[in-house]
């Protein structure tokens, strides 16, 4: 996010990372990132399917989300 991608973004950026260095054992593990700024967005993304992650906001409203992934 110091390039100022937004939080899924960032998170993208760095499985994209991960794909491009070692692309045959990308397929083989999962990876996946949070991340979260000071606005209070947040964002994810993993390399495999089945990736999700609960929230819970200061309204106490709570959820779980399934992450975006590479592989679909």
């Amino acid at each position: 996010m110091r390039q100022g991608y937004k939080p899924e973004a960032a998170c993208k950026e760095a499985v994209m990372r991960i794909i491009r260095k070692k692309p045959t054992v990308a397929k083989e593990i999962q990876v996946g990132f949070l991340a979260l700024n000071k606005k209070g967005e947040f964002g994810a993304y993993a390399i495999q399917t089945g990736f999700s992650y609960a929230v819970c906001t200061e309204m106490n409203q709570r959820q779980l989300i399934k992450g975006i992934s590479y592989y679909k």
